[in-house]
């Protein structure tokens, strides 16, 4: 019987064969559909064509999507992500809620924020292990839901492993089960190793490309009018850590885009509102190859920071003085006062307490460490104490004692540029030494002064003590003789005009400065220099050097060295001066006809030491014990007065020191106008004592002349009563 027959695959396992049999059968039937409905009937007719398209539409899909599936790329529509092949990515496709935003990675910044929270108390071993599994799992989950940023490679093989794992089970399952097991272990331990675990590893970050280059290019290629389907890496890149220093952005430039000024601008809007930190960009559109880079703006140079201390030290060089050091563009410097320049002459501004007197102790040790004299006019009478008491230093306190000093400083000049001249005897020029004279509180020497003329000696007309100092400071550098000076402000008028006050080659101001001092001292078109006024002595200079990147005065900020507390110690090491400048003599250079030529052109003999009215007793320094003087000691004796000034009346006597101090306390106060409103003394108001001041002269009442430091005049209490009522007299009439 035919039942009987034995069928030709009886005995053969076709299991193996099944799935490719199937899979080629329908194949089969679906290329006989679709042959037979391209030759069937009316072959051309509308409704044969769309189901020919139909069919097409779905093999070319069913190939993409087996394709995108084998690949492990998204099966529908544009990549979620911006995986590749073998690396991870982030999701590009946007966030559907507020949650979703808050978990997307932020892109880095050049100087990540750091934590200043102090860690917390340990949750113990016991508390971490308990709670790891969840963690693991929490981790797991996390990682199943960021399927899209898997690499394509991951995901190809998950998607392909069902097919050899079925396979494997079918006809090897012992070994199949086996390796699974195997997977499953590896897989716990990338888990349990994983940051949700031990954290022996993380998942890799996102490049800035892959965080801020959708971004841009979604800017950029509305810009430059590309197609929606040009690839980003064909035109954009962005390198991968933008923070870094040298980061790059590329963009290329089709050869057809204008690029003009509202597109170019459009493109840096796009990089600077879509990038984090600052780019400079750098166009190139002459080349065959177009296109704009932009580099990270460099960090600005940090600006070095000065030391609240500074310790003095010695140059070895008479005409360089190390003053302290200062911030000259990225770097500390030390600063050196040159007085060999064409303006030898330096001084210190500033307010009173600002540490004018402590900057001035260093020209007076290093005058003396390389042998200079040394004569120091302190109207306060203890703002240089620690300098006295040493040989070769002179400290002349009271008003008489500062004015002949500067009186036989000038001289002295003179006769030292005589005796340089070709004609001097060579003995002479043998004798010269190099003299300083510091002077502290310039304003407040010449108000003094220009009181103790006009109430103290009676002196009518201008006093020449003003124009002593102009004399000095411009003749003083070829003869070594040179000036510093403290002062609150650098106005002319303490210096005798502008071109004198130009003379003073370095200006130092300490302390906190108005904008008015500042403009004086350094000029109003230079820029205010915000420097920490809270470090006591900090401050700025200027030595006649122009600013590198302008024109006007190179003003540094500057921190004077601290020498206060060794200038005592250093000046006790210096060799002792010539007796007859420890004795208060003058120079033995000026001889009686220099004396009396200096006498006849500005008025100086009467000022001299045994003059008509220089101090009976002169300026003297008693060295420490043990330190003598060495050198010449003639006598001042062949030094007589020279005849009285013109214009000045009577004769003021003292017996010593105390007897000048006393001369100049008994001189009478003065006043300001305003000072004197503000005291009572004038029974208005500052307004209207101006006001009343200018109508004195059309009503025929003079208003009493004062003195002036140059800058402001002062009057005595009883010359503006006397006002006072000559006014209100008239004022009743």
């Amino acid at each position: 019987m035919l039942t009987d027959l034995a069928a030709p695959w009886d005995g053969t396992d076709l299991s193996g064969y099944a799935l490719p049999g199937g899979g080629g059968l329908l194949a089969a039937l679906a290329l006989l559909a679709y042959l037979m409905n391209d030759k069937g009937k009316g072959g051309g007719s509308r409704p044969n064509k769309e189901l020919n398209e139909a069919i097409e539409r779905a093999v070319g899909g069913l190939v993409r999507g087996i394709g995108r599936y084998v690949t492990g790329r998204d099966l529908a529509g544009e990549p979620r992500s911006t995986a590749t092949w073998w690396r991870s990515g982030i999701r590009t496709d946007g966030a559907d809620s507020v949650d979703d935003v808050l978990a997307l990675p932020a892109p880095r910044t050049a100087d990540p924020p750091a934590s200043l929270d102090k860690p917390g108390p340990g949750t113990g071993t016991a508390r971490r292990v308990l709670l790891m599994p969840f963690r693991v799992l929490a981790s797991m989950g996390r990682a199943l839901a960021a399927w899209s940023c898997w690499p394509q490679a991951a995901r190809s093989l998950v998607r392909l492993a069902p097919l050899p794992v079925a396979w494997g089970l079918w006809r090897h399952q012992e070994v199949t089960v086996l390796v699974l097991i195997g997977a499953a272990v590896v897989v716990l331990g990338v888990a349990l190793t994983g940051p949700g675990g031990l954290g022996w590893w993380t998942p890799r970050s996102p490049t800035d490309d892959e965080l801020l280059g959708p971004a841009v290019w979604a800017g950029a290629r509305q810009v430059l009018r590309l197609d929606e389907n040009e690839p980003r890496s064909k035109w954009l890149r962005l390198d991968a850590d933008l923070s870094e220093e040298g980061a790059r952005i590329l963009l290329r430039l089709p050869v057809e885009w204008m690029g003009g000024k509202e597109a170019v601008n459009a493109l840096q809007h796009v990089v600077d509102t879509r990038v984090p930190g600052e780019w400079v960009a750098r166009w190139e559109r002459a080349g065959a190859a177009q296109f704009v880079q932009w580099t990270r703006k460099p960090k600005p140079a940090e600006k070095p920071v000065l030391p609240d201390y500074v310790e003095w030290k010695p140059t070895g060089n008479r005409y360089e003085v190390f003053v302290g050091q200062a911030v000259e563009g990225d770097r500390i410097v030390d600063v050196m006062v040159h007085t060999q320049s064409a303006t030898p002459h330096w001084g210190v501004g500033g307010d009173t307490g600002s540490g004018k007197s402590t900057v001035l102790y260093i020209p007076i040790v290093h005058g003396r460490q390389h042998g200079e004299l040394i004569d120091i006019l302190d109207t306060k009478q203890n703002s240089l104490i620690g300098a006295e008491g040493h040989s070769g230093v002179r400290v002349h306190k009271t008003v008489r004692s500062c004015i002949s000093a500067f009186a036989e400083f000038m001289v002295s000049m003179m006769a030292a540029e005589n005796a340089m001249g070709k004609d001097a005897a060579s003995g002479m020029r043998a004798q010269l030494i190099p003299r300083l004279l510091v002077i502290d509180e310039l304003p407040t020497l010449i108000k003094m002064a220009y009181v103790w003329w006009k109430y103290g000696l009676k002196g009518k007309g201008v006093p020449p003590f003003l124009d002593w100092f102009s004399i000095i400071l411009l003749q003083g550098r070829s003869s070594d003789h040179r000036i510093v000076v403290g002062t609150q402000q650098f106005a002319n008028s303490f210096f005798g005009g502008t071109m004198e006050r130009a003379q003073i080659g370095t200006k130092i101001v300490v302390g906190l400065q108005d904008r008015i001092s500042w403009g004086v001292a350094f000029g109003q078109s230079t820029p205010v220099i915000q420097y920490d006024t809270t470090v006591k002595g900090r401050g700025v200079f200027a030595d006649k050097r122009q600013a590198p990147d302008a024109e006007h005065l190179f003003v540094r900020e500057f921190q004077p060295a601290y020498i206060t507390p060794r200038v005592a110690e250093h000046l006790a090491a210096c060799p002792p001066a010539p007796d007859w400048f420890d004795a208060g003599d003058i120079a033995p250079w000026i001889t009686d006809d220099i004396l009396k030529e200096a006498d006849l052109v500005a008025a100086v003999g009467a000022f001299l030491p045994g003059g008509l009215y220089g101090p009976d007793a002169p300026t003297s320094v008693t060295p420490p014990a043990g330190v003598g003087g060495t050198g010449p000691s003639p006598s001042s004796a062949h030094v007589t007065g020279a005849p009285v000034t013109s214009g000045v009346t009577g004769r003021v006597t003292a017996a010593g020191a105390e007897a000048e101090a006393a001369e100049d306390a008994a001189l009478p106060a003065t006043y300001s106008l305003a000072e004197a409103c503000g005291a009572g003394i004038v029974p208005w108001k500052y307004a209207t004592a101006r006001q009343y001041k200018k109508r004195s002269q059309e009503r025929g009442v003079p208003f009493p002349d004062g003195v002036t430091d140059g800058r402001t005049t002062y009057y005595t209490e009883d010359e503006l009563k006397d006002w006072v009522v000559r006014w209100k007299e008239s004022a009743e009439a």
